[in-house]
């Protein structure tokens, strides 16, 4: 059976600050519901989140939706690019379009050029490479 929780009390709750689950104390109730805490670890109050409800970081679902949409827009560019497909080389000259294939990340399209360098959109990121640009 559970007991009822009272201000002033500790208890195990996500703190928003630290973005880890800590001791808080207790400071408000609304009927039997917790409303408010505050963080035994770094002072701040707010609202009460309880550690089970805290399934997947915010930043997690974040850093997956971001991979989903990069992984779209990179098979987009490969369906679109009408450049040569070749091994990658740190001495090699690029276009706009040209296709990439690096040892270490696979198939990349060139999408912008900079003087001895090129930004090379890989399935995972976009990454600056070397070229003789």
């Amino acid at each position: 059976m559970l007991e009822k929780a009272s201000a002033g009390e500790n208890i195990a709750s996500y703190c928003t600050k630290c973005k880890l689950v800590h001791d808080h104390t207790i400071v408000a109730i609304d009927g039997e519901e917790i409303t408010k805490v505050k963080c035994v670890t770094c002072g701040s109050t707010h609202k009460y989140r309880s550690a089970a409800s805290v399934a997947k970081s915010r930043s997690l679902r974040k850093k997956e939706d971001a991979a989903k949409a990069g992984e779209a827009l990179w098979e987009t560019c490969i369906a679109e690019a009408k450049g040569k497909e070749r091994t990658y080389d740190m001495g090699g000259k690029y276009h706009v379009g040209d296709i990439v294939l690096h040892h270490v990340f696979g198939k990349g399209v060139v999408r912008k050029l900079y003087l001895n360098k090129c930004d090379v959109l890989f399935k995972d990121k976009e990454r600056l490479m070397a070229s003789s640009n």
